[in-house]
């Protein structure tokens, strides 16, 4: 990818939004690959947080040479005990190494993924060994629960108490949209109960309506934010109210192509377009 600056270079005629889109990606892309330039080929300080965004935002706009590299960065970070971290940044690599090795099976491009199969094994296990510090932290629970969907493990108990402890110190857009990923991926695994599995319908249809209530002139404050609940709504089956923030986000974009001159929202950005 080159260089370019063409984020607000907008055409004589108006652009289509899927055009617009494109024109963003490209955009967004090429800054990314301008801001690392300078570690001069070496990822290795970059977060766990920062680079699983990267790799899948990659991942989703069909760049796997580019995300095959910043996947070595990943696996390097894993500890012996299968750990990137802490819990919240190892169910982020649980997630990102799930998705990485669906995209290489699916695709059959000739990339060893036996790798990551291994190293997401690992990290599972260590989430496994901590099972009783699931529920300590909201924050890493809702990082857990989609880890887990994602690897094919179904947990219950801790996404119905994600339901029932719910509390107004939880009313927040980011902090809403990343519960209902959680329970959506979950639900989606088809193992909850009938009965369950309608309380946890409800209980995503009203945050859903809630996010859509607090949404002011396209988007809720930030734009990582934003684009953790745009995610969310895409995920619970509502693309059509997704859609109707994307010009937000697109107009959003700085002229360099970023979005704030951050890597980390960048990426989330190119990840919800």
């Amino acid at each position: 990818m080159t260089s370019c600056n063409i984020a607000h270079n907008f055409q004589a005629e108006p652009l289509t939004l899927s055009a617009e889109i494109t024109r963003a990606a490209d955009a967004g892309f090429s800054w990314i690959a301008d801001h690392l330039s300078s570690t001069n080929g070496s990822f290795s300080d970059i977060a766990v947080k920062d680079l699983t965004n990267l790799i899948l935002s990659h991942l989703y706009w069909n760049y796997p040479q580019i995300s095959f590299l910043y996947l070595q960065t990943l696996l390097l970070k894993q500890e012996e005990n299968g750990s990137f971290g802490d819990l919240r940044e190892t169910a982020r690599a649980v997630s990102c190494l799930s998705a990485a090795y669906s995209y290489l099976e699916s695709h059959s491009n000739g990339m060893d993924n036996s790798d990551l199969f291994i190293a997401r094994g690992k990290a599972v296990t260590y989430l496994l060994a901590y099972r009783e510090n699931w529920g300590d932290n909201l924050y890493d629970t809702v990082y857990i629960l989609p880890a887990l969907a994602d690897a094919g493990i179904f947990e219950e108990d801790l996404s119905l108490a994600l339901c029932e402890n719910d509390d107004s110190d939880r009313q927040h857009p980011g902090t809403t949209a990343l519960i209902l990923t959680a329970l959506q991926k979950q639900k989606n695994l088809g193992k909850f109960s009938e009965e369950a599995d309608f309380m946890i319908f409800e209980f995503i249809s009203e945050k859903l309506k809630w996010l859509t209530s607090v949404r002011e002139n396209g988007f809720w404050k930030y734009t990582a934010t934003s684009s953790l609940v745009l995610q969310a709504f895409v995920l619970c089956n509502q693309k059509h109210v997704a859609a109707e923030s994307l010009p937000w986000l697109t107009a959003s974009q700085k002229e360099n192509g970023s979005w704030e001159n951050d890597l980390n929202t960048t990426s989330l950005s190119l990840l919800t377009l």
